[in-house]
């Protein structure tokens, strides 16, 4: 029975070892087919060759998202793009940093960042300090927000990203 027992436990050790060893000609693969994706998509959006900076998994309560943060170009801040782990589709993009001197096409028929920008700028004139673009579950649509300061107060731009309307200003 002992013998029965060091022959088990050599040949499993042995199978171990040949399945953990690794072809040094072509090396493991350190990005998966998934996140090449969600590069690829926001190197189209951004139209740049910006530095991703990020790339990773979150759960959080409504479920498993990739981030995707990037360093955009020239005097360009950082901008988070966020997609759905399930299916690769867009939940989210952020601008975190200024300069906010850049372009993010996001395509599905919703308006360019810097579309957007202008609009919200023309309604309430100051410096950006955030701005998002994600679907509004209470409204049921895509929507930019613009976070301004203006005259030393801090509001809020919300507008339609399929048209440019504005559907919110609020001090």
């Amino acid at each position: 029975m002992l013998k029965i027992i060091s022959s088990i436990i050599i040949l499993s050790s042995l199978f171990s070892f040949s399945a953990c060893s690794d072809d040094s000609s072509t090396g493991p693969s350190l990005i998966s087919t998934d996140q090449t994706a969600v590069i690829q998509k926001t190197k189209n959006m951004t139209k740049s060759n910006g530095q991703v900076s990020v790339v990773s998994t979150n759960r959080i309560n409504n479920g498993a998202h990739w981030e995707v943060k990037v360093d955009m170009p020239g005097d360009g801040g950082i901008v988070k793009f966020e997609y759905f782990v399930s299916n690769n589709e867009l939940k989210e993009i952020k601008g975190l940093t200024p300069s906010f001197d850049y372009e993010v096409e996001p395509g599905n028929n919703l308006i360019n960042y810097s579309s957007a920008k202008s609009i919200a700028l023309n309604a309430v004139s100051g410096n950006i300090l955030e701005w998002k673009l994600e679907f509004d579950l209470s409204d049921n649509m895509w929507q930019y927000r613009f976070q301004i300061m203006s005259g030393g107060s801090d509001w809020e731009v919300r507008l339609n990203a399929n048209n440019g309307n504005i559907t919110r200003i609020k001090n």
